[in-house]
């Protein structure tokens, strides 16, 4: 079994690790939760957008108005596509620090586990030496009282 401070290192460091890994995972979090934002935005832009110019088409539209709305419309489902790929993008690195998160966890359980075995093997240890003094105390005296009672 690993010694108690090197156990207590190995403790610190998934301690740390852990703790590391739920920031990273917190920001990871935020991360995805601006791109799904920004994607929303960008989705609720292009159907106002094409709302407007729904509505300008039954006034009256040239052909200039036209092919400006069309650009523009492709210059929006481009970045809607870019987004989108960039929310798929943040939702698989949340994932992986969701799932590195985890195995800190796990690692960080497992030598609390570890150091909470040994420190109660440590405490059972100390109470048979205590009990075996107590013992040898009460022999000791229990031979003395004889010695004495015989010998008087």
């Amino acid at each position: 079994m690993p010694t108690t401070s090197s156990l207590k290192l190995l403790l610190d460091l998934a301690q740390q690790r852990a703790d590391s890994s739920a920031k990273k995972l917190g920001k990871l979090n935020l991360q995805q939760k601006e791109a799904e934002k920004k994607l929303n935005l960008l989705l609720q832009y292009r159907h106002n957008y094409q709302s407007h110019f729904q509505n300008s088409t039954e006034k009256g539209i040239d052909h200039i108005e036209w092919l400006n709305f069309i650009a523009f419309m492709n210059k929006l489902d481009a970045a809607v596509t870019e987004q989108q790929q960039t929310v798929l993008y943040t939702k698989n690195k949340r994932i992986e620090g969701g799932n590195e998160f985890l195995s800190c966890q796990r690692k960080l359980k497992s030598y609390d586990m570890l150091s909470q075995r040994q420190h109660n093997e440590e405490n059972q240890k100390q109470l048979k030496l205590e009990q075996k003094v107590q013992d040898e105390f009460a022999s000791n005296s229990l031979h003395r009282d004889l010695f004495l009672h015989k010998g008087g």
